[in-house]
């Protein structure tokens, strides 16, 4: 059985797998209020025996870490290579967030510790199901999937949401490399049900495939539009205006404007026939 929470940050999924007295919590809610439906929803179904998966570790996908510190947490082995001011300025995120709601009590808000670090595509079995986790980078260091292959459903963090632009804030080579892996799984488990870290699930593979062979276009024409424009640019402020006119009726999105200093950074470790 599932139950999607959805946050009023961005629409942030925080999901429950369960089965009889036993659950999965992947990415738990934001605020308060959204962290007490939860455990009010756990506690009425009484899931009992419940762990905490986390897809990555941004701010809002850990914010409701510290509400559920009773329970085992779980995450890939990527989390042990992120430094610790990456941390510190995850959490900083976080309390931003909650200040900008009006809470006041930020002690509690703090990087998830004591973490369960699981090898890269290891399927744990632990009740009611069994699950995986896969290193997909590139709008974090640390995004991964995570694979539940009896409920055919995989979890995609931040990646896959249904929006115009994906939102690439590490590494737009990693991120088309990361796209590809994801069609892997998904054909490789027959995949049928998709949740991302925000908005709206995908509920067939059609859907799924779709999806990611979406943002493959985008990521693929801004790293080749970019690249014949850095052969022929004279500043990094040209390379924005022309690869921004590339793309006109997206322009002003933010998810984009984001995409384009990712490009910006990293356009000299990007090589075309990664893309081809």
């Amino acid at each position: 059985m599932l139950r999607r929470f959805s946050s009023q940050f961005l629409g942030m999924n925080s999901t429950l797998v369960y089965d009889n007295s036993e659950a999965y919590l992947i990415d738990p809610g934001v605020f308060p209020p959204e962290l007490q439906r939860i455990r009010k929803f756990m506690i009425d179904q009484k899931l009992i025996e419940s762990i905490l998966l986390l897809t990555h570790t941004h701010g809002d996908h850990i914010s409701g870490w510290h509400a559920f510190h009773d329970l085992p947490v779980y995450a890939h082995e990527c989390l042990k290579s992120k430094s610790e001011d990456v941390r510190n300025n995850d959490v900083r995120y976080l309390r931003g967030m909650y200040r900008k709601q009006g809470y006041e009590n930020l002690d509690d808000l703090r990087f998830p510790d004591d973490v369960n670090l699981i090898k890269d595509g290891e399927f744990m079995e632990i009740p009611p199901y069994s699950f995986a986790f896969f290193h997909t980078p590139g709008h974090s260091t640390d995004m991964t999937a995570i694979v539940i292959p009896e409920e055919k459903m995989l979890f995609s963090g931040d990646m896959l949401i249904q929006t115009q632009t994906p939102f690439i804030l590490h590494s737009i080579r990693q991120y088309w490399k990361s796209l590809g892996r994801l069609k892997d799984v998904v054909v490789l488990y027959d995949i049928g049900c998709l949740i991302p870290g925000h908005g709206k699930p995908a509920k067939s593979q059609e859907d799924i495939i779709r999806r990611i062979e979406n943002e493959q276009s985008y990521v693929q024409k801004l790293a080749v539009e970019g690249m014949e424009i850095v052969h022929a640019a004279d500043s990094e402020e040209e390379i924005k205006l022309k690869l921004n006119q590339k793309f006109p009726k997206i322009a002003a999105l933010h998810s984009h404007q984001s995409n384009v200093q990712t490009f910006l950074r990293e356009y000299e470790d990007i090589y075309l026939d990664d893309f081809f």
